[in-house]
């Protein structure tokens, strides 16, 4: 799992990366999708990832990815600044959706705490209990602890998550540490990372998953990803996706998946307000309207008309009706949003004299929307 660290531990992620390597050095070329390969259903983001497309999400699905494990936490303090946004492009493509903790834990004590960033991070996304919880074992500190302390601390967290609500969890570590730095249990049955030159088969079939390649390509994606085996459905639990076992989805990708990927970057998901069982993401409260004659009488409309859907992000200015009257609330509220446009229109400000293009925008769980000026959106 390399490129998964927060950017402030990337010394510390060159270690840890090194070490997951350690039994099966990969010396071949970006893996890209065949028959021959074992089953690519999962696939673990981070921060790293956070430049993925809503699109991406779709194309992953549509070659044959069922789960998605994203990483919520690490250490006592950092949460993934992209969590919401990829727990929503996730959900959209109807991938079911689990999380992991980069754990850094010593002692009992500090995995306690752990524990408790972790649960406030995936809390902040969603309500659900029904999700895996990952504790990703992997940073070169742990290597210098004894199993049976590992394994003390390692239940601790565990202990911790389980009294918060969280009974499904399970251990990330690479192979050569299992059995020697820490150990899989009932509870943990384990989510092996084992990288072989020519991967084929099932190296782990006791496993929950067999994560063996970093550097995949799917169809249409410009960018290596992490993908694993699921060898039953245990990560198949939460989100929409329909469960499935460890059956090879890569081979004969078709061009048919590559137009409907490319449909769906103009073609955005209809917004739902429901709160049924596959839509687990919360959404803020929509802030308090506040109506101006002034603002709304200072433009008149020059045109407006419908636009295809682009995405952006901002935290800067605000989100109006389309005089401009009314505003819905400022964007610095709601910072990892990501808008998708519907229509576009030009105004002019008669105090100034000049002319302004402002977007239609909605987010993209469908509970927030409004005009902002074209000049804050990124």
């Amino acid at each position: 799992m390399r490129n998964r660290l927060k950017k402030g531990a990337a010394v510390l992620g060159l270690l840890a990366g090194g070490i997951l390597l350690g039994t099966s050095v990969t010396a071949h070329a970006t893996l890209t999708p065949s028959s021959t390969q074992p089953g690519a259903n999962m696939v673990d983001v981070s921060s790293w990832q956070g430049n993925l497309t809503a699109a991406d999400y779709q194309t992953l699905a549509q070659n044959g990815v069922k789960a998605v494990t994203i990483k919520a936490s690490e250490g006592t303090g950092y949460t993934n600044p992209y969590l919401s946004q990829q727990v929503q492009y996730a959900q959209q493509a109807g991938l079911s959706i689990n999380f992991y903790h980069f754990v850094h834990f010593t002692d009992t004590a500090s995995a306690t705490q752990e524990a408790q960033n972790f649960i406030n991070a995936v809390q902040s996304v969603t309500s659900s209990k029904d999700v895996v919880m990952v504790a990703d074992f992997e940073s070169s500190e742990l290597g210098s602890i004894s199993k049976a302390n590992n394994d003390a601390n390692l239940a601790a967290f565990d202990a911790a998550l389980n009294q918060g609500g969280y009974n499904k969890t399970d251990l990330y570590t690479m192979a050569i540490w299992l059995g020697v730095k820490i150990d899989t249990n009932a509870s943990n049955q384990g989510w092996i990372a084992d990288y072989p030159a020519t991967p084929t088969g099932n190296k782990y079939p006791s496993a929950n998953a067999w994560q063996w390649a970093s550097d995949y390509r799917f169809p249409n994606i410009n960018q290596n990803l992490d993908v694993s085996q699921l060898n039953n459905s245990f990560y198949l639990n939460s989100g929409s996706a329909a469960a499935s076992t460890n059956t090879n989805t890569n081979a004969n990708s078709s061009s048919a998946s590559s137009a409907s990927s490319a449909s769906s970057a103009t073609t955005p998901t209809k917004p739902s307000s429901s709160n049924n069982d596959g839509e687990i993401v919360k959404i803020p409260a929509p802030s308090g309207k506040q109506y101006s004659a002034a603002r709304s009488a200072s433009v008149s409309l020059v045109w407006r008309s419908n636009m295809g859907a682009h995405y952006y992000t901002t935290t800067k200015g605000a989100r109006y009706s389309k005089h401009l009257g009314t505003r819905y609330g400022y964007n610095a509220e709601l910072p990892n949003t990501t808008w998708v446009t519907d229509a576009h229109e030009k105004l002019y400000k008669k105090n100034t004299g000049k002319y302004a293009i402002y977007y239609h925008v909605r987010s993209t769980v469908g509970n927030h929307g409004g005009w902002i000026w074209r000049g804050y959106l990124k």
